[in-house]
């Protein structure tokens, strides 16, 4: 279990109430009640966002039919996070669930920051397959997507609509890690040659494939 999440390079990483009640022992029902007594306080330090998880209701918890219900599990963002720990008591656990917590969000910044660069150099990068494509398939309408769809799957093995549901994000690209993403521009940067040397799509896909 991660101790931060993100959603998307654009968006802040964030923890969960379930997080740091399983990470420091105090229940989720006592996280939530500090969360709803401290609303107005942690809402000053950003939108407060959760998502629904379903729960077995605990007065069925013998029915092998339990009712399932909606639980609100509430996410934070690193100030909120950090405003709503110091109202946990001191244990031992909860220290050091503090300590991981803070290395955790520091370690989550310095890996999107430095996707954010890789991103920034693909999309510098990309202008030459954009162009290579521009420029020796004018007629092809269908070149770009096929050739990026083709770069994505054969950097990660998946299609992007099976990735973005493997990793629960809106764009599957900005999943990538600084080391596919380097893979990514180095497939793209293979097919443009390929393109110039006037070879097919099938025949670049088998090449690529053989490459990579």
């Amino acid at each position: 279990m991660e101790l931060v999440y993100y959603h998307g390079l654009t968006k802040e990483p964030f923890t969960t109430a379930k997080v740091i009640s399983d990470f420091s022992g105090v229940d989720i029902e006592s996280i939530n009640r500090l969360t709803r007594t401290h609303k107005e306080r942690l809402k000053k330090f950003g939108k407060l966002h959760y998502s629904l998880e379903k729960v077995k209701d605990k007065t069925d918890l013998k029915s092998v039919l339990s009712k399932q219900r909606s639980s609100k599990i509430w996410h934070y963002n690193e100030r909120q996070a950090t405003v709503l720990i110091t109202y946990l008591r001191n244990t031992d656990k909860v220290l050091d669930f503090k300590d991981a917590l803070v290395n955790a969000f520091y370690e989550m910044k310095q890996e999107l920051d430095k996707r954010r660069v890789e991103r920034q150099v693909n999309r510098l990068l990309n202008i030459g397959l954009a162009e290579t494509i521009k420029e020796y398939l004018p007629d092809d309408k269908h070149a770009y997507s096929n050739y990026h769809r083709l770069a994505f799957s054969c950097t990660t093995g998946m299609t992007q609509a099976q990735y973005k549901n493997a990793y629960g994000v809106d764009d599957p690209q900005s999943a990538l890690d600084s080391v596919q993403s380097q893979r990514l521009e180095r497939v793209k940067q293979h097919i443009a040659l390929y393109i110039q040397d006037g070879k097919e799509y099938q025949d670049i896909k088998r090449q690529l494939l053989a490459d990579f």
